[in-house]
């Protein structure tokens, strides 16, 4: 009997990562593809969304041919993708201009519009999300105010995960996860909502039809397959966002399990049986039925390899460390950093400030502060932003008892530790078999494998899958000293809010910005 395989392609920011997975869920073959973002305007962020097909084709073809099989023995392929990201299409998914995605802040006039509405609050409430510049909704506006030839002959709108399932099916589709960018998504009742796109001047016709992620939206082309290295034939599920596929293959496949990510972009997610609406917070549908997640996004993850980097030019002994051995030096300081306190909105902050001005801070400095001191005052303000957020939810009668890391942060066992103590929750770190973490690509597997009948139930996949757990407990202690801290972080923070808008009018009047 032939073996059967399911090909993953995860399609974010700065890279495309495909796996090809066996159906006794490990992987045989993978690869990767790395891109830029275009910013021809330092509020533009955007991208040719043929990079993306081109990253598919690709990566595609050489897992194939790594795994050396038949490609005939592919039962499926899932696929997820960055959110808040717009792709107008002609009938043949070619794209009519660049993708604008999520990072892309240009849409502010718009925005403001949308707020001065006597109705925002209604939409809002509809959508359970806020309307902010780095939601679909204000870019939708900005392509029809300001290149309305565009706008008009555009055929769909589309998601990342949508435009690649176009590209491999022909079929135009927006899954459940993805739709949460648009402020006439009904969130409650998964539709459309018409009035409203009509009041905010869009055509549902341009919209492609709504359907839960593990839907087949259709069969491989053959001329995708000539592109790809793949057959006709092979089913393809309409595909979800990245982030819930991520909480998935972190380990959320229950109510009330909370994934929180230490990656480039940093946050959590909990999973929900109801829709709650807090414009501070970010929501949207998990791809699991019947569950949501309530999220929380933050910037400052980064800060770490910032650091390291601009280490490097002083010490090059630093340039290869990794972040694991980074924790050992942060070890040799105590909790509290010595009183240091970082505030890691490097590149703005999302939840739950919503403000692009913001920018890093480190606040207690003396001449006794050590290198380790930083390093730890980064990685405690780091998981001060997503406590942040906790806090939030909490104030909501959410309860939260676990937390499951992913992301690269979990390979340092010092930031683990530090994470369940500032949270005061368990803090587990899951693992597949071999020691590797399921992320993106794991969800992606069990939902796929589901989808196409090689396993029947998708949160049994995943558990199966990740059989190596190492719980990191919170001292009480500890938690009692860092809730003192973060009362000063949380203060700073709010405090220095009107500064960074005034510094960053300054910085714009003389130019002074990178």
């Amino acid at each position: 009997m032939a073996h059967r395989y399911i090909l993953t392609l995860d399609i974010g920011t700065s890279s495309t990562k495909t796996a090809l997975w066996n159906e006794d869920g490990r992987i045989v073959a993978q690869d990767s593809y790395v891109y830029s973002l275009s910013r021809p305007n330092p509020l533009w962020a955007e991208i040719d969304a043929n990079i993306w097909w081109q990253a598919v084709c690709s990566t595609s073809a050489k897992v194939i041919d790594r795994a050396d099989i038949n490609p005939h023995d592919i039962a499926g392929i899932g696929i997820d993708g960055l959110g808040w990201t717009l792709i107008p299409v002609d009938r043949q998914v070619y794209p009519l201009s660049p993708a604008i995605i999520w990072l892309d802040r240009r849409a502010g006039e718009e925005t403001r519009w949308l707020n001065a509405l006597p109705n925002a609050p209604q939409l809002v409430n509809l959508a359970a999300n806020p309307i902010d510049s780095a939601y679909i909704t204000p870019k939708l506006l900005w392509l029809k105010h300001h290149q309305p030839e565009i706008f008009t002959s555009t055929y769909q709108f589309l998601s990342v995960s949508g435009f690649i399932v176009a590209r491999l099916t022909g079929e135009f589709t927006c899954d459940y996860t993805q739709a949460y960018g648009y402020h006439f998504f009904d969130m409650a009742h998964e539709r459309w909502d018409a009035q409203v796109a009509e009041q905010i001047g869009v055509s549902l016709e341009k919209m492609p039809p709504l359907y839960p992620c593990m839907t087949i939206a259709g069969q491989v082309t053959a001329t995708a397959a000539a592109e790809t290295g793949l057959v006709a034939g092979i089913p393809v599920i309409v595909g979800c966002l990245d982030a819930a596929s991520g909480a998935l293959g972190a380990g959320v496949t229950r109510l009330q399990q909370t994934n929180e990510q230490g990656g480039q972009a940093g946050g959590m997610a909990v999973s929900l049986d109801h829709v709650v609406v807090e414009p501070d917070l970010i929501f949207s549908h998990h791809v699991l039925p019947r569950q949501y997640l309530l999220q929380a996004g933050t910037t400052g993850g980064g800060s770490l390899g910032w650091f390291r980097d601009l280490l490097t030019q002083a010490d090059s002994t630093v340039a290869k460390i990794p972040f694991e051995q980074l924790g050992q030096q942060v070890e040799q300081t105590p909790a509290g950093a010595h009183g240091v306190i970082f505030i890691p909105y490097m590149a703005g902050e999302r939840t739950p400030l919503w403000n692009s001005n913001a920018r890093g801070v480190f606040f207690g400095l003396s001449y006794s502060t050590m290198r380790g001191d930083l390093l730890r005052a980064i990685m405690e303000g780091c998981a001060f932003a997503v406590y942040d957020n906790l806090r939030l939810a909490e104030e909501h009668g959410i309860t939260i008892t676990e937390c499951l890391g992913s992301g690269g942060a979990t390979r340092s066992d010092t930031w683990c530790q530090i994470k369940a103590d500032i949270y005061n929750k368990p803090f587990t770190v899951a693992r597949l078999a071999d020691g590797g973490e399921g992320g993106h690509l794991l969800g992606l597997f069990a939902l796929t494998a589901c989808a196409v009948g090689l396993t029947d139930q998708v949160g049994g996949c995943v558990e199966r899958l990740l059989p190596n757990r190492r719980t990191f407990e919170p001292s009480a202690e500890r938690h009692a000293m860092y809730e003192e801290l973060f009362q000063v972080y949380r203060r700073v923070s709010r405090h220095v809010l009107e500064d960074f808008d005034e510094l960053a009018g300054i910085s714009q009047k003389y130019e002074l910005g990178r």
